[in-house]
């Protein structure tokens, strides 16, 4: 695997690069760098010349500028693209990422090949209304407007995000978990994520907000797959979106991958990246 920056316009985009073959582009939930990929990349370079990039406010990237939105994500994509003198890409996008893939499907449909738009029930509502008030309950921390200095907003913002790191590294499953050691390296790296993103977190909610998710994925082109990843706790909430997504898109596929129920940003497959990179395989090269 290579990390190296790609220029754009508005600033260094960080990218991992790894293997041949037809380009595939990963980009993932919102505060997550490409480390997260680490694995499935390992399992598909034999395939594809896997594209990690690390959007604004996420890794080493640049910082998102104020208004930020889907659309401005996904030309900062077409930027990773051409830097890498890439034609087009296939694209999986998990949570954030999805929104990012269906800007980029609908505004640069000659820069896709094959996409996969995957996330848990909440990141998958096709009726932004509905979305919108699936995610605030998990981000609401950082749109509290209780008037107070910026001081004061800054350390309540810190201390909210230090409280998710925690939940993250004394999770019980940690220690429980068959994987071992593999855990425990996921969980530092998300905590390393998550405390580098912080400051930037509440540009990139603005932007998932803003964004109609279901009014995208009725205009893509591309062949389409939707993975849905389904949790008890979300069953029992919110309830499966598959059977909403494909009335926007009847010839798309849609699988289902089921995770237990836990923090929703501690959600990445990484558990189950066989299975996931099997999926991929599959479609992308069916």
């Amino acid at each position: 695997m290579r990390r190296l920056y790609v220029d754009g316009a508005d600033g260094q985009l960080h990218v991992t690069v790894a293997g041949n073959g037809p380009a595939l582009l990963l980009v993932g939930s919102a505060g997550r760098s490409a480390r997260v990929f680490d694995g499935l990349i390992q399992l598909l370079a034999a395939d594809f010349t896997v594209v990690a990039p690390e959007l604004p406010g996420s890794g080493n990237s640049h910082a998102p500028k104020p208004g930020f939105t889907m659309r401005d994500f996904a030309r900062n994509l077409v930027e990773v693209l051409d830097g890498l003198g890439l034609d087009r890409a296939h694209f999986y996008g998990f949570q954030t990422g999805n929104k990012m893939g269906a800007a980029l499907a609908v505004d640069w449909p000659a820069r896709v090949g094959r996409v996969v738009l995957a996330g848990q029930s909440h990141s998958l509502v096709p009726d932004k209304h509905a979305r919108d008030g699936a995610i605030l309950g998990n981000v609401a921390h950082y749109f509290d407007e209780a008037p107070m200095d910026e001081r004061a907003r800054q350390a309540q913002l810190w201390a909210t995000g230090f409280k998710r790191v925690s939940d993250l590294w004394w999770d019980g499953g940690l220690y429980s978990d068959p994987a071992g050691w593999a855990a425990f390296e996921r969980a530092r790296e998300a905590v390393v994520d998550r405390v580098q993103a912080l400051p930037f977190a509440r540009a990139t909610y603005e932007a998932n907000f803003a964004y109609d998710l279901g009014a995208d994925i009725a205009r893509i082109a591309a062949p389409l797959m939707f993975l849905e990843v389904a949790t008890p706790a979300e069953d029992a909430s919110l309830g499966r979106q598959g059977a909403k997504l494909l009335a926007l898109q009847p010839g798309a596929r849609l699988e289902t991958l089921h995770e237990p129920d836990g923090p929703s940003h501690a959600v990445t497959l990484a558990r189950q990246y066989p299975q996931l990179a099997a999926l991929l395989r599959d479609f992308l090269l069916g």
